[in-house]
């Protein structure tokens, strides 16, 4: 079946010398209405751009509507940035692509990068939470994320999670993991109902662009993931995909994706996807 994804329309504004403004407005072809996707202002508190000599390099806070800076996936935005057409599974079942209302305080120092935020979360009080950042040198990263709501659910529990990753890009292969484990948590959902619900997963990625291999403007992409609750339920995710590039900001994609539930057959899909930016 042919389907229109999603359609983005993203702008910014200098509103003072070290202020902006950054919004996303997007069409979702699932619920049919157009959304706010983001909207914050972005104040730079020490500089103007994140170039600076010294231990502080750059600091500033985002106030409004963004994406949670929790783990990897947050930093890839679907279509342009994200080479797989799916989301990771372990994303999925965690966080679920986190976009809320609230402070983000980031700087970029030396040693590592951090970001201390907090947000509407559920319903009874807000969540908070934290990622860092530790850079080895130009090709390699270590992170470590954890948020938690401030107040009990309606399960007397307190949703938790928290995270460790690592990124490296060696030449043309760029490599990925991340494993995170969450409590009273599921998709997203702060509000849960059931207070023992706890789960964790991984994945790893591996994202090749062989165009100096072979030539042409194509990307391999494969992925691995699996995901478990506290009561052996599991859930195993294969993703492989093919990429062409035929020109800055229009590309082809080819993805193979299967699920295993348990020990019952998988589910197979092939998806291709059509993405232009400009």
């Amino acid at each position: 079946n042919f389907g229109y994804g999603q359609f983005e329309i993203d702008f910014s504004a200098v509103v003072l010398p070290n202020v902006n403004f950054i919004g996303a407005i997007s069409y979702s072809a699932g619920s049919g209405h157009f959304i706010m996707g983001a909207g914050f202002l972005d104040i730079s508190l020490n500089g103007s751009a994140p170039d600076g000599n010294g231990l502080v390099k750059h600091t500033g806070v985002m106030l409004g509507r963004f994406d949670v800076p929790f783990g990897i996936d947050y930093t890839r935005i679907p279509s342009p940035n994200r080479r797989l057409v799916s989301i990771p599974l372990l994303t999925q079942k965690t966080v679920n692509c986190w976009n809320d209302i609230g402070l983000n305080l980031y700087g970029e120092l030396a040693l590592f990068n951090y970001n201390f935020f907090i947000v509407n979360g559920a319903e009874n009080g807000s969540a908070m939470g934290s990622r860092i950042t530790v850079p080895l040198g130009e090709s390699m990263e270590f992170g470590g994320s954890f948020a938690m709501q401030t107040a009990k659910n309606d399960a007397n529990a307190i949703p938790k999670i928290y995270g460790v990753d690592f990124q490296s890009t060696l030449g043309p292969v760029k490599l990925s993991f991340e494993y995170q484990q969450a409590t009273a948590l599921l998709e997203g959902d702060f509000n849960l109902e059931t207070e023992d619900c706890q789960h964790n997963g991984y994945y790893g990625e591996v994202d090749w662009d062989v165009t100096s291999f072979s030539g042409l403007p194509i990307f391999l992409i494969g992925r691995y993931g699996a995901w478990e609750m506290d009561n052996n339920d599991q859930v195993s995710q294969v993703a492989a995909g093919l990429g062409y590039k035929f020109g800055k900001g229009f590309e082809m994609r080819a993805e193979y994706l299967s699920d295993q539930v348990q020990h019952y057959n998988p589910e197979n899909h092939l998806t291709m996807q059509a993405v232009v930016s400009f």
